[in-house]
């Protein structure tokens, strides 16, 4: 009989192991994924704030070479160039709040209650026996 109970202990430690292991092989692959991603996300971060400088950097090289100076013009304030740039600026901030929510779900999933309930409950038990063991050796002294 003893060994039938043992033999059902190793299966239920067995299966928890496995249902333990299948669960870390998808947390690798969602960090994997959301790593991959922000890379991604970061490169097309850099690029679009490359467009921006050269927006901006192309706009007073183009004053310069005008010839011909008039008083500026309050219609003429929006060049077509500046929705262009009011345009990048959003996608840059689109993808900036993609990056923090990936960078979020990145930490947030490498701590979790479930990690820390076994070293928790430990901790629990041996500082409560530590207790007990004090309290017995006190009125003992």
């Amino acid at each position: 009989m003893t060994e039938i109970s043992d033999w059902s202990d190793v299966e239920a430690q067995l299966q928890e192991t496995k249902e333990l292991l299948t669960e870390i092989e998808q947390r690798f692959l969602q960090v994997r994924h959301d790593s991959l991603k922000q890379h991604e996300l970061q490169t097309q971060q850099e690029q679009i704030r490359a467009q921006i400088q050269d927006i901006s950097g192309d706009r007073p090289h183009l004053n310069s070479n005008q010839k011909i100076r008039r008083k500026p013009n309050p219609k003429d304030r929006r060049s077509p160039s500046n929705p262009h740039k009011e345009e990048l600026l959003k996608q840059l901030d689109e993808l900036g709040e993609q990056l923090e929510q990936i960078e979020a779900d990145l930490e947030s999933r490498l701590l979790s209650w479930s990690s820390f309930r076994e070293p928790f409950w430990q901790i629990v038990r041996f500082v409560g026996i530590g207790i007990i063991i004090g309290v017995i050796l006190r009125s003992c002294a």
